[in-house]
């Protein structure tokens, strides 16, 4: 992650978790007086690895043995220059490259200080990718040649009171970045965004208050809605760094069959169950949050969500929540039948720093979907991270961070130790740990009781930079 900040664009075009398992890979950044340059090259083997238990099965092995121990070949280009004090132009383009997957991609992007409150930046990319595209129309993947497209722009102002920003982006059907992170393709959204703020009294109980309106409507290259929202939200802030907000969102969702799989014709049915070909819902949001710190030792923050009318996608979240729809309750297989309910998120935090060495913090967090037509539980998921970090000098180091979650009933521990002299010069040495409790094995598909260990990792990281003057 060392350098990632020059690789970063307004569309995520660019995300190293991409690569999963590289046999070989090199990174070279840095900045030579207004150029800034990034080049990134590996030899990915995980599309290629496959288990003992696959390669020993004859009918899954005449599926992927041109697969077998091949590497991905993934390489990123990035550069920019810097025009006056804050503005840059930039270029991006990556390639990936593996056995019945080619992706290529390149585009421009920029960030220009109009004013000292106004700034406009944008980001236009083009995509050219050989693979497999699912056809909803035939129902199969066709291997083709596709060509996409991808925009982003945002022009914000910043006052002493006023903000307002305006900004968009937009993907087509066939862009695929397969170097970076793509949420959704064949949209486009647009955003407005408007906050007052008063003039902030420090040594007031009563600090300072702020509102603001948050709207986006996303659609498609067809021009048909998706998503309709509109948020107003206030914020109160008092003394001891504590603060209290709460706001409302009405919203609107729509959803096409198209998008998750077959499209229905006169002779056959879609992915959706029934007649219907489209989902929608009207939708509304409460939220409510708020934090204190009472002390320099401690603070604590909470924050609650109720949305009416949030969608079940009807996939099902796993053995423990099977699928809950009307369909699905008569069928296990029948076709998707999504549909609205009520959803509440939880989240809650405390942190404890007795002294500047030590900073412990849990966290919390609830998701809980009740479907309306059915009055099931589609998932509930209660995420604990417990963070703890000490500072045994300005260099040396040690943290510590255990995650569990009780939908997949994984537990997972990262202990880490870092010893950082000076800025390029360091040694990492870190263990990770991942377990089950009483979860279901994925092989066999029964509940296991008790700890089951997934897998470990011991790792050491060494850096050292080497300084030389011309």
């Amino acid at each position: 992650l060392e350098g990632i900040d020059i690789f970063q664009t307004p569309i995520s075009a660019v995300h190293t978790r991409a690569i999963i398992d590289p046999d070989y890979a090199v990174k070279l950044t840095g900045k030579q007086g207004r150029n800034t340059f990034g080049l990134l090259l590996a030899s990915d083997n995980a599309p290629g690895s496959f288990s003992e238990e696959e390669q020993s099965d004859p009918d899954v092995f005449s599926r992927i043995e041109k697969f077998v121990d091949k590497n991905a070949y993934v390489g990123v280009l990035r550069l920019k220059r810097d025009i006056g004090k804050e503005s840059s132009l930039g270029l991006l383009a990556t390639s990936y490259n593996f056995i019945e997957k080619h992706n290529q991609l390149g585009g421009v992007d920029g960030r220009f200080r109009l004013d000292p409150k106004t700034v406009f930046s944008f980001q236009a990319l083009g995509t050219t990718s050989r693979r497999f595209f699912f056809d909803q129309g035939i129902g199969d993947a066709i291997y083709r040649t596709g060509n996409g497209a991808a925009y982003a722009f945002n022009l914000s102002r910043a006052g002493r009171n006023w903000v307002t920003e305006v900004d968009g982006v937009g993907r087509t059907r066939d862009y695929r970045a397969d170097v970076g992170f793509t949420p959704r393709i064949d949209t486009n959204q647009q955003s407005f965004f408007i906050r007052y703020g008063s003039d902030p009294k420090p040594k007031a109980t009563f600090i300072s208050w702020r509102v603001h309106n948050f709207t986006h409507v996303n659609y498609d290259w067809r021009g048909r809605m998706q998503v309709a929202e509109s948020e107003n939200f206030a914020n109160l802030s008092f003394s001891r760094e504590s603060f209290i907000g709460f706001g409302y969102e009405r919203a609107y969702e729509r959803l096409f069959e198209e998008e998750f799989g077959l499209v229905r014709t006169g002779a056959r049915s879609g992915a959706f169950f029934g007649p219907d070909p489209e989902r929608s819902s009207h939708k509304h949001h409460f939220f409510v949050n708020g934090g204190i710190t009472p002390s320099k030792k401690y603070s604590f923050f909470a924050r609650t969500t109720y949305r009416q009318g949030h969608f079940d996608f009807d996939f099902g979240a796993g053995r423990k929540f099977p699928r809950v729809s009307p369909a699905a309750l008569l069928d296990p297989e029948a076709p998707l039948d999504p549909g609205p309910g009520n959803l509440l998120e939880l989240g809650a935090s405390i942190v404890y720093q007795p002294t500047s060495a030590l900073r412990t913090s849990l966290d919390y967090t609830r998701n809980r979907l009740v479907r309306h037509d059915t009055g099931r539980v589609a998932f509930d998921d209660n995420i604990y991270s417990l963070r703890s970090t000490y500072q045994f000098t300005r260099f040396l180091f040690t943290r510590a961070r255990i995650d569990y979650t009780t939908l997949s009933s994984r537990m997972r521990g990262q202990f880490l130790l870092g010893w950082a002299p000076n800025p390029g010069t360091s040694f990492y040495a870190g263990y990770n740990d991942d377990l089950t409790r009483n979860g279901f094995s994925p092989f066999s598909g029964h509940l296991e009781p008790g700890f089951r260990r997934n897998g470990r990792t011991f790792f050491i990281k060494m850096a050292y930079l080497f300084q030389y003057g011309l």
